[in-house]
C-alpha cells in the first residue's frame, strides 16, 4: 500500500581500485524515474559519498542501499549440507549463505562486520558476493553444460566452474598484486577451500614459452650491425626542411607517457589473469572436483577493460574457447537488489 505513495530508491556501492563508485536509481510503481551516478575517492571520499547518498534516501521511506562485497576472504562451496569436516572448520569464522539448496556462498564475518561499521551512517541493505553477480549475469550460460565463469575487476578476479547450474569449484582472487600468484591460501586466514598447491615451477609459466612471442627471437639479429652500409657510401641525403617537423617535434607528437602506461599496464592485467585462470584449472584438475572433466569454455564478465592479449593467451596456450563480455557492475548490483526487495 505504501508504494502507492513514495517512489523507490535503489542504491548500488562499487568499491573498485581505490574509488567508491555509485549509482542511484528511483522507480515509482515499478517505472523507471531517474538514474544518478558519480564516483569519490580521495580523504574525504567516504564522507561525500553518505552525504550524496542521504540527499536522495531521505526523500522515501523506500530505499534500499547494497553493496558489492569488496571483502578479500569469501568465496563458494558446492552444496549446502554436505561439506567435509575440514571445510567446516576452515568456515568456523565466516558467515555462510545457502543459494538454492545448491551451493554456499560464505565471507569473513569480520571484514563483514566491518563493511557494516563503515557504512553505518547510511546503512546497508544488501551485500552481494561476485559469484551472485557470476550467476546473475551469465544466467544465460550458466544452466547449460560445463563451463568456467570468471568476474574481472580492477582489485579482485573471481573464477567459478558450474555445470547445469551446479557450482563445481570457485575461487576468489582479492587482489591484482603479483604476489598473489604465489601466495598459499593459508595467508588468507584459511577462508580459501580447495586442494594443496602445487610446485611453483608447474603452476608459472614464463613469457618465453607463449608461441607468439616467438617473432621476439628476430631481434638477436639486430645485435650484428656490420652488414649495415656506411653512411658515407650514401648517395643521396634528404636535408631537413623548415616546413618539415624535427625528430624531436615527431617524438612529443606520438610518444604519450600516459598512453604507454595504459598499454603496458593492460598488458600486465591480462597476463596476470590469464596466470590466475591457469592456476584455478591446475588446482581443479589436481583435485577430486575434476572426475575427468576438461574445461572448453571460459566465460568472463570484464568489468575492468581486460585487453585482446588475455583472449589470445586463453585460445593460444590452455586451447579454450573464450567469451568476454563487457558489465556494468552498479547495474547488476541494481538487479539484485531488486530481485531480493521484491522477497521481502
Amino acid at each position: 500500500m505504501i508504494e502507492r505513495f513514495y517512489r523507490k530508491i535503489f542504491v548500488a556501492i562499487v568499491q573498485d581500485g581505490g574509488k567508491y563508485n555509485v549509482r542511484i536509481v528511483a522507480q515509482k510503481k515499478k517505472q523507471f524515474l531517474y538514474t544518478k551516478e558519480r564516483s569519490f575517492d580521495g580523504e574525504f571520499a567516504l564522507r561525500d559519498m553518505n552525504t550524496y547518498i542521504r540527499k536522495y534516501t531521505e526523500e522515501t521511506p523506500l530505499h534500499y542501499i547494497a553493496l558489492l562485497n569488496p571483502n578479500q576472504k569469501q568465496g563458494a562451496l558446492t552444496g549446502c549440507s554436505h561439506h567435509s569436516i575440514e571445510d567446516m572448520e576452515e568456515l568456523s569464522g565466516a558467515k555462510t549463505l545457502c543459494r538454492e539448496n545448491k551451493w554456499i556462498l560464505y565471507s569473513s564475518l569480520r571484514e563483514l562486520d566491518a563493511l557494516q561499521e563503515e557504512y553505518k551512517k547510511i546503512g546497508l541493505d544488501f551485500i552481494f558476493s561476485p559469484f551472485s553477480i557470476i550467476e546473475h549475469f551469465f544466467a544465460d550460460k550458466i544452466q547449460g553444460g560445463f563451463a568456467m565463469y570468471a568476474l574481472a575487476q580492477k582489485d579482485s578476479f573471481s573464477v567459478a566452474i558450474f555445470e547445469n547450474g551446479k557450482l563445481e569449484y570457485a575461487h576468489h582472487y582479492p587482489s591484482h598484486e603479483k604476489q598473489q600468484i604465489i601466495e598459499d591460501d593459508t595467508n588468507l586466514g584459511g577462508f580459501s577451500v580447495g586442494i594443496a598447491e602445487v610446485e611453483e615451477n608447474e603452476k608459472n609459466i614464463s613469457l618465453d614459452d607463449i608461441e607468439s612471442l616467438d617473432d621476439l627471437d628476430l631481434l638477436d639479429e639486430l645485435d650484428d650491425l656490420s652488414h649495415i652500409e656506411d653512411l658515407d657510401t650514401i648517395e643521396e641525403i634528404v636535408e631537413f626542411s623548415e616546413d618539415e617537423p624535427t625528430i624531436e617535434e615527431i617524438r612529443q607528437t606520438t610518444y604519450r607517457p600516459d598512453d604507454v602506461k595504459v598499454q603496458m599496464d593492460r598488458f600486465n592485467n591480462d597476463y596476470h589473469r590469464f596466470e590466475l585462470i591457469q592456476r584455478t584449472l591446475t588446482r581443479f584438475y589436481g583435485g577430486t572436483h575434476c572426475q575427468n572433466r576438461f574445461v572448453e569454455t571460459i566465460y568472463i564478465a570484464d568489468a575492468y577493460g581486460s585487453g585482446i592479449d588475455l583472449k589470445r593467451y586463453l585460445e593460444e596456450e590452455l586451447f579454450l574457447n573464450v567469451l568476454i563480455r563487457n558489465i556494468d557492475l552498479a547495474d547488476e548490483v541494481i538487479a539484485l537488489s531488486k530481485i531480493e526487495e521484491e522477497g521481502l
